[in-house]
């Protein structure tokens, strides 16, 4: 087999494979004999047709066949020669086959992992700042505030309604231009942008079983009033239904027992160290992004194709199951629109992954057994009810572990570039006690 090997591109190499004819004639040979056993030609029992005849009536199967086993085979061979790592299956360019002579001729486009120029010097020691928060009593106050709204309950009362209340409305609506008026009835908590603010200063100040009527000319805010009321004369007739105020749980052991602590103290606790976590993972991401933006900066770092389409796919896929869980109808979402999206991002995703596993290179970095245990112990917490062994055993099924042991890589490259830079730590500016 003689081959020629030509860079094309960044990340793409043209190989061409030749054949030997000797080589050739007894593979194609091999070939028939399979063919032979099953080949239907005429005036020939099965079995018995001569290799002459197969290779006229039967050139497609076996080309495909040299396709399927000889071609990978010697590519593979020179794969190895030429220290060529493919990233993706090998494209088929052009091809010559002579079945009479024995010649075969393939040319293949070989996608591979980029040749990345980066020195030590280029990572070691970039100035990053880390913005320092300390979490406050008042960030536990806010949290502790959210809980009870969400456990708060609705109480009528026979006052004016005012902002904050819940209150249930009947309405009619006329609209200039529209032949019948629209009906129906809302429940809004005024004071949240949920009624047009024309009628909601109406509505606030009345009491349940109490009517009202407003007009007005709808600005032509098409977000806002929609496509049938922006700009156009609008009268609206309500009727208040019931008017309810909103009844917060007092914050006290026993608030905080309903929700799983033992008691209010205990709550404090557990919130400051959410909290807490939570801004140590800010910090971190602060100072990976500010590392990994210097990085990109100094290193050009060329985008293999392959890779950025498992890339977009990925993330379109994670923005669509994002936009489906607010509501949003995705069967009428346009692909194309959703791809080129999210393309900006996941181009810049591949070329910090080639970064990291290029400085995991440098730096001699490897993924032990102990990491990948830790990792899987962490994907079985969240997904195996803490059964490493079913995790791993699903994880080597769908041939996960390789993609799980890269991922590993790449954040002990980063946490390596981490423990390299040289971190100003500031404090957070207008912060509050």
């Amino acid at each position: 087999m003689n081959y020629t090997v030509e860079k094309k591109g960044d990340v793409i190499y043209e190989i061409t494979l030749k054949a030997d004819p000797k080589e050739l004639e007894k593979v194609v040979n091999d070939i028939c004999r399979e063919i032979r056993k099953t080949a239907k030609i005429p005036g020939f029992r099965p079995g018995k047709a001569p290799v002459n005849l197969i290779k006229r009536y039967y050139e497609e199967t076996i080309r495909d066949s040299l396709f399927r086993s000889y071609v990978p085979v010697k590519l593979a061979e020179v794969l190895e020669k030429e220290n060529l790592k493919p990233l993706a299956d090998p494209g088929v360019r052009d091809f010559k086959l002579d079945l009479k002579n024995n010649e075969f001729e393939v040319v293949l486009a070989v996608e591979v992992k980029p040749e990345i120029e980066i020195k030590p010097e280029d990572y070691r020691g970039i100035k990053v700042k880390k913005t320092k928060r300390g979490i406050t009593e008042k960030e536990v106050e806010k949290v502790i505030e959210g809980l009870r709204n969400q456990s708060a309950t609705w109480k009528e009362v026979e006052r004016e309604a005012k902002e904050g209340d819940l209150v249930e409305i009947e309405y009619e609506t006329e609209v200039e231009g529209e032949e019948k008026p629209f009906t129906g009835s809302v429940a809004v908590v005024l004071g949240e942008n949920q009624l047009w603010p024309e009628v909601e200063e109406k509505v606030i100040g009345k009491k349940a079983g109490e009517e009202g009527e407003v007009e007005f000319t709808a600005p032509d805010d098409k977000e806002k009033y929609g496509e049938q009321v922006a700009g156009k004369k609008v009268k609206v007739k309500f009727k208040v239904k019931s008017v309810k105020e909103k009844e917060l749980p007092e914050v006290n052991d026993e608030f905080a027992k309903k929700l799983g602590f033992e008691n209010l103290e205990e709550m404090k606790k557990k919130i400051l160290e959410d909290l807490t976590t939570a801004e140590e993972i800010r910090e971190q991401e602060e100072v990976e992004d500010q590392i990994v933006e210097e990085l990109l900066k100094k290193v050009n770092v060329p985008v293999p194709p392959s890779m950025l389409d498992l890339e977009i796919r990925a993330q379109a896929e994670n923005q669509i199951r994002r936009l489906a869980q607010f509501g949003v109808n995705v069967q009428q979402l346009n692909p194309q629109a959703i791809i080129e999206m999210v393309r900006p991002t996941a181009e810049k995703t591949v070329k910090v992954k080639l970064l990291l596993e290029k400085v995991a290179e440098l730096e001699g970095i490897e993924v032990t057994e102990e990491d990948l245990e830790k990792e899987i112990e962490k994907l079985a917490e969240a997904a195996f009810n803490g059964d490493t062994v079913e995790a791993r055993k699903s994880l080597e099924e769908r041939n996960l572990i390789p993609l799980i042991k890269q991922d590993i890589l790449r954040q002990k490259a980063l946490d390596r570039l981490i423990e390299l830079a040289e971190i100003e730590e500031v404090e957070e500016k207008g912060q509050e006690g």
